[in-house]
């Protein structure tokens, strides 16, 4: 078992009193929501970290430049307690999610509409029914890794997240949060405190993903995919295609949700989509899986969750 270094555990009884410790304390803080992943940075030790530059693209390895540097805040700020953070709030037009909502929260939410559906089967696949548990969206996407599932799920639901310091709130896309593997443009003295995802009639979702096992792994390819249907011809009005673990950072098929809208959702235009976002991907090869491997991967999991997300845009069930 690693052992944790010594550090001040702080327990805000508010999000205004978080957002001073983080401003007095800047990068030397780690908010801590769940803890699936800071608690696991913080006990993570490998050869490769004693590289100089290790997590940057200085490092003098290019495997080094993919790990994350030793960790060792001296503040931890716990937010499990500040419930204005969590839950989901179902609005006509938007969505909003607290991003201290863990996974089964989401998994359980009873009334998410159609179009969010991506964000339910990404929570659903995470970890173990204890990691769910205990491990949020907020977190999830914070990590800035180009595999987390709901990150991908939001940035093709069109998400925007609410960032909030002493100095006062701003608002960010989700596509263009996450900048690089592990960084994001949250600064050290914010924290993201809602997530707004637009909803309405006639809208569907779906996210799949591919690993070596079917629970606790991180993703080799992440799909998910957003359509909204015309309500009286059935075509495709709009579309959304993100990609995991394909690139630095989730990226959007744009070509291949481009080439869908104004169709009919059939077979054979998801099939076309579903080759387009193939040269889209930008995998590398690794001891996980080949490159080669991976646009195949992109390619049928495009197709399908399409597919799903036409499905449940219709009102047809789930389709899977």
């Amino acid at each position: 078992m690693m052992i944790l270094h010594d550090f001040e555990y702080q327990k805000p009884a508010s999000v205004e009193d978080a957002l001073a410790i983080l401003a007095e304390y800047g990068d030397r803080a780690r908010p801590l929501a769940g803890g699936t992943d800071v608690v696991v940075n913080m006990k993570h030790r490998s050869v490769l970290q004693l590289v100089d530059g290790a997590g940057t693209k200085d490092a003098r390895f290019e495997t080094a430049k993919r790990v994350p540097s030793i960790d060792r805040p001296k503040v931890v700020v716990s937010l499990r307690a500040l419930d204005e953070l969590a839950g989901i709030a179902v609005g006509e037009d938007e969505v909003l999610v607290g991003p201290g909502t863990t996974m089964t929260e989401i998994v359980r939410q009873p009334d998410l509409p159609p179009g969010l559906e991506a964000l339910r089967d990404a929570a659903a696949i995470m970890g173990s029914p204890h990691i769910r548990n205990m491990a949020t969206v907020g977190g999830n996407i914070v990590n800035g890794r180009p595999a987390a599932d709901t990150a991908v799920a939001v940035i093709a639901l069109g998400a925007r997240l609410e960032l909030a310091s002493t100095g006062g709130r701003r608002t960010v896309e989700a596509d263009g949060f996450i900048t690089a593997p592990g960084k994001t443009v949250k600064r050290p003295d914010e924290l993201v405190v809602s997530i707004g995802i637009p909803t309405g009639a006639g809208q569907g979702s779906a996210y799949m993903r591919q690993g070596t096992r079917r629970q606790l792994e991180i993703a080799i390819v992440g799909v998910a995919s957003w359509v909204a249907l015309e309500p009286d011809s059935g075509v495709i009005a709009d579309a959304r295609i993100c990609l995991g673990a394909v690139g630095p950072t989730p990226l959007l098929a744009t070509k291949a949700a481009q080439l869908t809208i104004g169709k009919q959702p059939t077979a054979d235009v998801f099939s076309e989509a579903a080759g387009i976002a193939r040269g889209e991907a930008k995998p590398i090869d690794d001891f996980r899986g080949s490159a080669d491997y991976r646009r195949d991967i992109v390619e049928v999991m495009t197709r399908r969750t399409l597919e799903t997300a036409a499905e449940r845009a219709a009102g047809r069930g789930d389709g899977q």
